[in-house]
């Protein structure tokens, strides 16, 4: 018999087959007699899954208007609050301005209004004498050439470095 090395489609397809063919002939026989039962099985499965979701639909359409009632309820228990808090914050609104307003007059009772700080005809007497020593149109922003800010030296030395 000679060698061919040029196999045949049909052998090279057929020899892993043929390799492990009882086995897949055995499988095919099991998944036939088989296939019934587990189409019931499985029939049977998906109605009791869809009864189940219908019931638990069903229930919660009827739970529907208590739902709605409870969640109205809760909404008009906030507003009620948020009324209240409204009310309270209003009232201390007007309290703060009546107190304000009180404040006002009693310093336009006071007839301090428009009046310069130092002047010498204000009622109150002044304990300080450099006060009065002072030019009067003195401000205090402008300030004397004495008494400017200088910083400190960076250096040890005079005249910037050391060295």
């Amino acid at each position: 018999m000679e060698y061919v090395e040029d196999r045949s489609y049909f052998q090279t397809i057929w020899a892993p087959i043929a390799s492990v063919g009882w086995y897949i002939v055995g499988l095919a026989v099991i998944a036939y007699f088989a296939f019934p039962h587990i189409e019931e099985k499985y029939k049977s499965w998906k109605l009791t899954r869809k009864r189940q979701d219908n019931a638990a639909f069903s229930k919660k359409i009827d739970q529907l208007p208590q739902m709605s009632a409870n969640v109205e309820s809760a909404r008009q228990k906030m507003q009620e609050v948020y009324n209240k808090s409204c009310a309270l914050a209003q009232v201390k609104e007007e309290e703060e301005k009546e107190k304000k307003r009180q404040k006002v007059l009693k310093m336009l009772e006071k007839k301090n209004v428009g009046r310069k700080l130092g002047d010498p005809d204000d009622d109150t007497p002044s304990t300080s004498t450099k006060s009065n020593s002072l030019k009067s149109g003195y401000n205090p922003l402008v300030g004397d050439n004495a008494r400017g800010y200088r910083p400190p030296k960076r250096s040890c030395c005079k005249k910037g470095g050391c060295g």
